[in-house]
């Protein structure tokens, strides 16, 4: 991986809601920040959401063209392309693991290019 490709992954791993919107009355849903990668691997690959709690994952990607889909988790059919990142808020309803695949063949990695959401109570 290049150094610009890792610099690059860590500042979007470095978003976080501004301070002052967090005290706010309609402050936003909280965001857990996913990059799919150009070399066919979702940073991080392990995410955890709670029952009930709506949240949202913001998606990017560094290199190529990715999809997600979950009708489980109620995740409509996306495509993540570099340069536009797309958010989706989620609100889980039954506990347990779900594996999401990368739905859309992206380089000779694609068979094992997976996030695993777990969902708590």
């Amino acid at each position: 991986m290049r150094a610009s490709t890792i610099v690059f992954m860590a500042g979007l791993f470095a978003l976080a809601v501004p301070a002052s919107a967090a005290n706010t009355k309609n402050s936003p849903l909280p965001i857990v920040n996913v990059v799919a990668t150009g070399n066919q691997k979702f940073a991080p690959d392990h995410i955890v959401l709670h029952v009930g709690k709506r949240q949202t994952v913001r998606f990017t990607s560094t290199g190529g063209v990715h999809g997600v889909v979950s009708k489980d988790l109620g995740i409509p059919s996306t495509m993540i392309v570099p340069g536009k990142p797309v958010a989706i808020s989620i609100t889980p309803k039954k506990a347990g693991t779900y594996k999401i695949p990368c739905s859309i063949v992206c380089g000779p990695g694609h068979a094992d290019m997976a996030l695993s959401i777990e969902v708590k109570p």
